[in-house]
């Protein structure tokens, strides 16, 4: 893994640990609590965040966004310890087949991105989108833990919280 590649790889996983630990400090009945219409439960909105990490990866593997073929049972959203299993184990993929990738692979994959509207991206522009789409959840789950007039864990000083 190259460089740049290394450096967005450690972005995503400091963006995925800082819900991660929001999520572990959490109870069953936590995950249950809604800020109102359609943001759908706390749970829900981590659930989420797993499925998009299945679809991004998924399309690290096939080169191409298209809906997630791995579906999500629903109830796994107000499981604390489900919803950390999932996690875990969808957080490993972007680095096993990043893993697998030779350097010349890296550098010429091109990933259709018509689904979401943009022809192509290669796999640094793929990961930004991931970051980013990382970020807006991670600002949704601040509006959710100031609501509820939560302590942030300590991993959130980095943003100031």
């Amino acid at each position: 893994m190259n460089k740049e590649l290394s450096r967005q790889t450690e972005n995503l996983k400091f963006c995925q640990d800082l819900a991660m630990d929001t999520l572990k400090m959490l109870s069953d009945e936590q995950l249950d609590f809604t800020i109102g219409k359609n943001m759908g439960t706390l749970g829900e909105q981590f659930r989420h965040m797993a499925r998009v990490r299945l679809q991004y990866s998924e399309a690290l593997e096939t080169k191409i966004v298209s809906p997630t073929e791995k579906t999500i049972d629903p109830s796994i959203a107000k499981s604390k310890e489900k919803l950390i299993e999932l996690w875990q184990n969808v957080n490993q993929k972007i680095p096993q087949i990043l893993g697998k990738m030779s350097a010349e692979e890296i550098e010429n994959i091109k990933i259709d991105w018509k689904h979401w509207g943009v022809d192509s991206m290669d796999i640094y522009s793929h990961l930004q989108a991931l970051i980013d789409h990382e970020n807006l959840h991670n600002g949704q789950i601040i509006v959710y833990i100031r609501t509820m007039d939560l302590k942030f864990p300590e991993s959130w000083k980095a943003w100031g919280l």
